[in-house]
């Protein structure tokens, strides 16, 4: 066989390995500039602390409740008023994108301020499965977020109920849909 010919084989097999041993190595200090997620990650991540809330409508809210599904948590100081209604609006559409993954995605809002029925009712005709959390229920779970804006800022819990993603009060809805797709299919079950 020609020599240049081995030459070339070990140049396109083995020049591969090479560089990717040398870039794990020791001598050279390579990092990716950059992540794909458009939201901020939460490290370390904050665990949801025990659980036994009551919610506008009187039922109540506990810690098992949040487990084993995705959550999309829009948290406001003040009340759910238009812009309110248009997060929670956007946070409905991105779990509809979701397709066959719904199920697998819960909505909560909490609100500082204290609800009406009206507001309630508005909400629960966006989604009726929207877990609302409102005055000093949602006082006490919103001291576990690392803030509290007031016009409201949109969270992605894990399903052990751990904060692990923060958008800012403006984040394009697309944005959050394509983190949560992107943690959908890496966590997806069989």
């Amino acid at each position: 066989m020609n020599k240049v010919i081995i030459i070339i084989v070990f140049l396109l097999f083995g020049a591969p390995v090479l560089i990717a041993t040398l870039l794990h190595s020791e001598w050279f200090d390579v990092r990716l500039a950059g992540t794909r997620n458009h939201g901020e990650l939460v490290q370390p991540v904050i665990p949801l602390p025990a659980l036994n809330l009551r919610q506008p409508d009187g039922r109540v809210l506990e810690h098992a409740d949040l487990l084993e599904r995705w959550q999309l948590v829009h948290l406001r100081a003040g009340d759910c008023k238009e812009a309110c209604l248009e997060d929670l609006y956007w946070l409905r559409q991105v779990r509809r994108a979701q397709n066959r993954h719904q199920p697998d995605i819960g909505l909560m809002l909490i609100s500082l301020a204290d609800m009406d029925e009206d507001q309630v009712k508005q909400i629960r005709d966006l989604a009726d499965d929207f877990v609302i959390v409102s005055g000093s229920d949602a006082a006490a779970l919103a001291s576990a977020f690392p803030d509290v804006p007031d016009n409201g800022r949109s969270y992605i819990l894990d399903p052990m109920a751990n904060i692990i993603m923060r958008y800012p009060e403006d984040a394009d809805p697309n944005h959050v849909r394509r983190d949560l797709r992107r943690l959908l299919t890496w966590t997806q079950r069989n």
